[in-house]
Formats: C-alpha cells, structure tokens, sequence
C-alpha cells in the first residue's frame, strides 16, 4: 500500500503536469491528440513499471500478480482522486470558463456531426454537464486499473521457492 500511495502521487504529479503543459500550449487542457495521448500513456507505464520495480528491490525480488495489482489499484486511487480534486479546484479557480468551454466545444462536434437537432444536443450536454464529474472519476479509476491489469502480466515475478 505504501509504494501504491507513493507512486499514486507521483501519478498525480505527472498528470497534474500534463494537464499544466496541455493547458499552456494549446489552449486546451482536455486536449486528447495523438501525441498528448501516447505520451501520457508512456509516463503511466513508466511510473507502474517503477512502483512495482520498487516493491520488488525492497522485498525477496518477487512480486506476485496480486501484490502487483494492489500496487496499481491504490496508486489509480490516489492519482485519479487527486489529480480530479486538482481539475476541479482549477477548474473553479483558475480558468473559471474552462467547463463552459469544454461543453461548447462538445455542442459544436456534435452540430458538426449532423446527426443531432438542436433538442437532442440540448438534451445531451445536459446530461453531460450533470454526470461529467462522477464519470470522470469513474472512468478515470477503470482506465488506470485496465492499464494497472495489463502491465502486472510483464512485471510480475513469482517466486519458484514458494516454501523458502
């Protein structure tokens, strides 16, 4: 739990940078391009593979995939919560039109996209404006344990000796 927690805020640290550095160079802090998205994809793997590196140099060597997902399930905790009170507080603070950018920029793809009258886009960023936070958080947790799943088949080790 204790490498979870302390990766978990570097997670959040890194995400928070990201969000900073998104914020600054395009105007866009929800910016989710191609590179913007592989290069946060390559720190969070970057920063697991650590954490259960970590947890492995400072214990026998091995790391069962269980210990390998409670590492990641409790630094996807302390990111995903931290890093979304962060959004929020800037969100808030900060750049107070941020959300009321991003809603319109929603209202303008989905006028783009032809399929939707002005009743159902209505309709649809409402829904939008009322669940954004709790599926942030939600979405947010299942991504990173998704990840947290995939990486742990790699970097765990189980001991052959189990009985030593």
């Amino acid at each position: 739990m204790s490498v979870g927690f302390k990766y978990g805020l570097m997670m959040m640290a890194a995400s928070i940078l990201m969000f900073v550095l998104r914020a600054v160079t395009s105007g866009n802090p929800f910016d989710r391009s191609v590179t913007w998205t592989v290069v946060t994809i390559a720190i969070s793997v970057t920063i697991i593979v650590l954490a259960h590196r970590e947890f492995k140099n400072n214990g026998d060597g091995f790391m069962t995939y269980g210990q390998g997902f409670a590492i990641g399930f409790w630094m996807s905790l302390v990111s995903v919560v931290a890093y979304g009170l962060f959004v929020i507080l800037y969100a808030n603070v900060i750049d107070t039109n941020l959300m009321d950018n991003f809603y319109q920029m929603q209202r303008e793809q989905m006028e783009a996209g032809g399929n939707m009258n002005d009743s159902q886009i209505d309709t649809a960023i409402g829904i939008t404006r009322k669940l954004f936070w709790p599926l942030f958080f939600i979405i947010g947790i299942i991504f990173s344990l998704i990840t947290v799943l995939i990486i742990t088949i790699f970097t765990q080790k189980s001991n052959p000796n189990p009985a030593m």
